[in-house]
């Protein structure tokens, strides 16, 4: 950035020449500072019209309200407030999100402006979470700018910092230099409080280059106004001369109240360090009365301490003493408010970790619930699945057997109608019928145990969710565990098959024992093949029961037929009828 430099002798020359055209340029600023204002408000007044004749109650009413509030911000904070607290009202009851967020947004920055830091970083912290929640990504990036400059009027650098660079992260990836620009001229300002003027310059002249390739007159003349400071603070009257002085120019052009009142106190500063004491005076006593009507109190104690050492320089002690007395009420009066606002900050930030602390609490305890929840909905789907099963099961079995009792019957009454040959034939398969018959009878005694035995399980868990339910927070992990060792105790294959295999065993004595003396090398796995296949169940049936496949059980019997030594043609079922039978 090259800067236009002045001379010493080209600055004295240039304030001679102003002192003789004061009065009229002094007529002159104030006639082109009431056109600017003016027109601004001729702007406001156009949207005011707009909302007026606008009847509905939508959306379009409130986008309405927000741009006159945002069009109120650099000239009467109050006005914002008022026309984004109706935004905001109207947004609640249309459900409006992105209205809701920028009246909160438009609310922030104008309590930012009167120095309400805690009202203002309330609603910029909602504004932020609704730009989220609907991902307007240049919302947040501009909220996040605004959070930035309320940490730092609080002084708390670090935070304004961090800010600062989140905003221009996200202004990057939209491609906003605008934003970048101002954004930039922030950082340049803490910086400037830190001394640290070598980063300050390179900020706020890369500030100065983007805005003036986007030809934005507010932010030129902030640049150009904090490189006005920066040089004063350095000592370099020429160029802090030449940037207050545009800044003072393109100020007026956007009514820019704030600016204009800190650029006349500067100047007039200015002024004074180079012994023009009676313009120097005009110029100070203007940025004064324009502090006072606008209630910059931080501007007032500059243009005090200003017009202290002025009459400091035209040796009048009284009129000094006065200044200084001046200065000193009101420099108290602002560190017992800059002390009361930072115990309001530190009271807000603590409510505000007290608020995440109990969503944190409300989050766990929601997790909990939901926990609990599945595992009760988990526990009764698998103990009525179970229990369909086991009623499946049950009818099937008794089925058969109903079936296997009909056949009988009809064989029994044909075997009176056979000659006293063909008697005795019948009288042995009368026997073996008999003995099928029986062992149907047991084999459905073992599965209506195992079912009576689900049952009592499934009571079991009807009574503890009966108790989770009715128990308090503490008691409910106790019963959860209840709940999940039954569940798992019953969901065991293992001890699920001991039991069947103890009932096997009753209602087939000596099964086991007689296999086991024949044939030493059976594995566990060929001994569940054998007494399934003693209950004659086929293969599908046989595999739902292992929980292993069609083609499994198929290969399991392949191996077990070699175990036992028996022909192709024997079936297996009967070589363990026989076996038994023996």
């Amino acid at each position: 950035m090259i800067f236009f430099k002045f001379s010493l002798y080209q600055l004295k020359r240039h304030i001679c020449i102003k002192r003789s055209t004061l009065s009229i340029v002094v007529g002159v600023f104030f006639y082109l500072n009431c056109i600017q204002v003016a027109a601004n408000t001729q702007k406001i007044d156009s949207l005011l019209d707009q909302l007026n004749s606008y009847e509905a109650e939508d959306t379009v009413k409130v986008d309405l309200l927000n741009a006159v509030g945002f069009e109120y911000w650099i000239v009467d904070a109050n006005e914002s407030i008022n026309f984004g607290k109706k935004a905001l009202r109207l947004s609640r009851l249309l459900g409006y999100a992105n209205g809701l967020a920028k009246a909160n947004r438009i609310i922030g920055v104008a309590y930012w402006a009167q120095g309400n830091q805690n009202k203002a970083l309330e609603h910029l912290n909602i504004s932020h979470k609704v730009y989220k929640k609907i991902q307007d990504k240049t919302g947040l990036a501009n909220t996040r700018l605004n959070i930035g400059m309320v940490y730092a009027d609080l002084k708390e650098y670090e935070k304004a910092l961090h800010n600062y660079e989140q905003a221009i992260n996200e202004f990057t990836a939209l491609e906003l230099k605008s934003r970048i620009a101002t954004t930039f001229t922030k950082i340049g300002t803490i910086l400037i409080a830190q001394h640290k003027d070598s980063e300050a310059l390179k900020y706020l002249t890369d500030a100065l280059q983007m805005h003036t390739a986007n030809d934005f007159i507010y932010g030129i003349s902030e640049a150009h106004n904090r490189l006005g400071m920066l040089y004063l603070n350095k000592n370099e009257i020429e160029q802090a001369y030449y940037h207050i002085k545009k800044s003072m120019t393109l100020g007026n052009e956007v009514s820019d109240i704030d600016g204009l009142t800190n650029n006349l106190i500067i100047y007039g500063k200015i002024l004074r360090l180079d012994n023009n004491l009676e313009e120097a005076a005009i110029e100070l006593n203007k940025g004064l009365e324009l502090a006072k009507e606008n209630h910059l109190k931080k501007y007032e104690l500059f243009a005090y301490e200003e017009l202290k050492e002025l009459k400091k320089q035209q040796y009048k002690p009284e009129e000094a003493l006065m200044f200084y007395d001046k200065y000193i009420t009101l420099k108290d009066s602002l560190f017992n408010t800059e002390k009361a606002k930072q115990i309001a900050y530190l009271e807000f930030k603590n409510a505000l970790e007290r608020k995440d602390k109990e969503l944190e609490v409300l989050k766990e305890k929601e997790k909990t619930d939901n926990l609990i929840k599945l595992l009760l909905v988990l526990g009764v789907t698998i103990i009525s699945i179970a229990g369909y099963m086991i009623y499946a099961i049950a009818r099937q079995r008794a089925r058969k057997s109903k079936e296997l009792s009909t056949k009988s019957q009809e064989l029994l009454e044909s075997v009176y109608a056979l000659t006293q040959k063909d008697l005795e034939n019948s009288e042995l398969k009368r026997q073996e019928l008999k003995q099928q018959l029986d062992f149907k009878n047991k084999e459905l005694t073992s599965y209506a145990l195992n079912f009576i035995k689900k049952n009592e399980v499934v009571q079991q868990l009807h009574s503890t969710i009966q108790d989770v339910k009715k128990s308090s927070n503490i008691e409910k992990d106790k019963l959860i565990a209840d709940l999940n060792r039954i569940i798992r105790k019953n969901l065991s294959i293992d001890r699920d098959w001991e039991d069947f295999s103890r009932f096997f065993e009753d209602a087939h004595q000596g099964f086991y024992s007689k296999l086991k003396s024949k044939h030493e090398d059976l594995s566990t796995n060929d001994l569940k093949i054998c007494s399934l296949t003693r209950l004659n169940l086929n293969i599908k049936e046989t595999a739902s029961i292992l929980g292993i496949s069609p083609e499994s059980v198929k290969t399991a019997r392949y191996r077990l037929r070699k175990k036992l030594g028996l022909d192709p043609r024997k079936e297996i079922l009967t070589y363990l009828v026989h076996l038994e039978e023996e």
